[in-house]
């Protein structure tokens, strides 16, 4: 009997398992595959001495609604259901997966601002270039900490990025960009190179890649500086929200931005309903 598996089973190894196979079949990074481990501790914790069924997974889910706010709730639900998913394969698992659902959530908009206020925060510095370079390609902070000189094809225009899932994408770049990223190798990268440097864009004055938390507190202090308060998600959201704005292709935007989903798309952008209405019924996804 299944109950009887799990509570004889070590739940940490069967939680390595479906790490294993994230990793071996689903071809996720390292750190996505910790982040589904981070968010199963807790399940394991809760059921080392409980029974695996529906009545004791609804407590559990009443347990960690005292605990976390519906975004990260949600994420440690998705991770559940594809756990649970992954067991119930070999071990048929006498369980409602379908109980497993999202906390609803409010997503908080942001107020739009314009391109001719936002080009005061894009001076002829690193921390400036930074800023400038997250809203001409829209990339994630793990995107920009990770990308490398040699993912950069200045001839072309276009930048190679690695995103989630390791899923590779080309994004183009305008050449004015791509020459304020010359100048920064030439003038300002150069000074900070040492043996930690490799071949990253972006470094600090260590020579070190920079991490996520360093990336965050550059925007934080460049754009309080100059009466703003944005973080590196508010140049991604208006990146997609310029775009709409100019005519391009509502799916076009997904591919630029890596989303899986158009819905997740819709979400990054701040104009309105009927604007965004309006873009999705121009592109082809309905015909489909």
């Amino acid at each position: 009997m299944v109950l009887v598996y799990l509570i004889d089973m070590d739940l940490d190894q069967l939680v390595r398992d479906f790490c294993v196979f994230l990793s071996a079949n689903r071809g996720l990074s390292i750190k996505t595959v910790l982040s589904y481990e981070s968010d199963l501790k807790l399940f394991c914790d809760y059921f080392k001495n409980r029974q695996l069924n529906d009545v004791n997974l609804f407590e559990y889910f009443n347990e960690l609604k005292k605990l976390y706010k519906p975004t990260s709730l949600n994420r440690k639900m998705a991770s559940l259901r594809a756990f649970l998913t992954f067991v119930n394969k070999n071990h048929p698992l006498d369980l409602d997966l379908g109980n497993i659902k999202n906390a609803k959530t409010s997503f908080k908009f942001e107020k739009p601002i314009d391109f001719e206020s936002l080009k005061t925060l894009f001076t002829d510095t690193r921390n400036g270039l930074i800023l400038l370079f997250f809203y001409a390609t829209g990339l994630r902070v793990s995107e920009l900490i990770n990308l490398k000189i040699s993912d950069i094809y200045f001839d072309a225009g276009l930048i190679r990025v690695s995103g989630k899932g390791s899923k590779m994408r080309l994004l183009p770049v305008l050449l004015d960009v791509l020459d304020k990223v010359k100048n920064y190798m030439a003038n300002i990268r150069n000074l900070y190179l040492n043996n930690c440097s490799k071949d990253y864009l972006f470094i600090s004055k260590r020579g070190k890649p920079f991490s996520r938390a360093a990336i965050w507190k550059i925007i934080k202090l460049e754009s309080r500086a100059k009466g703003f308060d944005l973080h590196p998600h508010s140049l991604r959201h208006l990146y997609a929200t310029h775009l709409l704005e100019n005519g391009a292709n509502i799916k076009t935007i997904q591919e630029l931005l890596g989303h899986s989903s158009l819905n997740t798309t819709q979400r990054y952008t701040f104009v309105s309903d009927k604007a965004l209405n309006k873009a999705f019924k121009e592109s082809d996804f309905f015909d489909k």
